[in-house]
């Protein structure tokens, strides 16, 4: 008798171990699966960050090719959409930009492209010197041609322009006009009051998400009215993911004269 209850009660002893046992091992099964998930979902969170990234930065270009092909042809950059509420044409539509209209919106429709989503619509500032001279969202003779010259008033003119803004020193940039501010690393702080580094013939900014939290999708040093824009080489940072593309007025200098046909 008690060698059978002995055995019986092993017997109970090793099944309710075997129950525990698989309790264990459901339970770690359910652990494992939980951290597979979520990691399976913080990384298809980055990947979907990093395409829209992409996305941006591709955009970015885009706009970056057209701009450039429409100073090659009218010999002007284009004229900003400064309505509140974007509608994509250069304001006035005629392109005869007027005196102090230097930031806005990128102007797709006189550009020929169709209106992007909100997600992607871009902010656009030109650089418009205080003469003639200097004014690159103005079409000008610069070079002396006279009308019936195949070279008046063209992209010529515009190089004439560009070549007239000499490149002057981190901290005597013309505030009040489009320039670029650090990029947080060799450039100096971004800082737009603090660090105005480069004169910048145009940038174009391409947001994406509101980092910052405060309501608008554009993310510090970037505001709706300034002419200041971070630096292109400054990274994507925690708070802020916006996309700029620009260009200093002798690099577009540059780059016309080697597209001229």
């Amino acid at each position: 008798m008690t060698s059978r209850a002995s055995r019986r009660h092993a017997s109970r002893w090793h099944r309710a171990a075997q129950s525990g046992f698989s309790m264990v091992e459901v339970a770690i099964a359910l652990v494992v699966a939980g951290l597979m998930s979520w990691a399976a979902f913080s990384g298809y969170e980055t990947v979907t960050a990093q395409q829209e990234i992409e996305r941006a930065r591709a955009e970015a270009d885009q706009l970056r090719s057209i701009l450039r092909a429409f100073a090659l042809r009218h010999g002007r950059l284009p004229c900003p959409d400064s309505d509140a509420v974007a509608d994509g044409y250069e304001n006035p539509p005629t392109g005869d930009c007027a005196a102090g209209n230097q930031v806005g919106w990128f102007p797709y429709v006189s550009l020929g492209l169709p209106m992007p989503t909100d997600k992607f619509l871009a902010r656009y500032s030109v650089y418009r010197g205080a003469t003639v001279a200097t004014d690159f969202a103005v079409t000008a003779e610069r070079t002396s041609d006279g009308p019936g010259d195949a070279t008046y008033r063209d992209v010529t003119d515009l190089i004439a322009a560009l070549n007239a803004v000499p490149a002057v020193p981190a901290g005597a940039v013309d505030a009040t006009r489009t320039y670029l501010t650090g990029d947080a690393g060799v450039a100096g702080a971004i800082d737009c009051a603090a660090n105005p580094v480069m004169t910048a013939a145009y940038w174009i900014i391409v947001p994406l998400q509101d980092k910052s939290g405060d309501g608008n999708r554009f993310d510090a040093p970037h505001t709706p009215s300034s002419v200041c824009a971070a630096s292109p080489s400054a990274p994507l940072r925690f708070g802020s993911d916006d996309v700029v593309v620009a260009e200093s007025p002798g690099q577009l200098a540059g780059w016309l004269r080697t597209s001229l046909p």
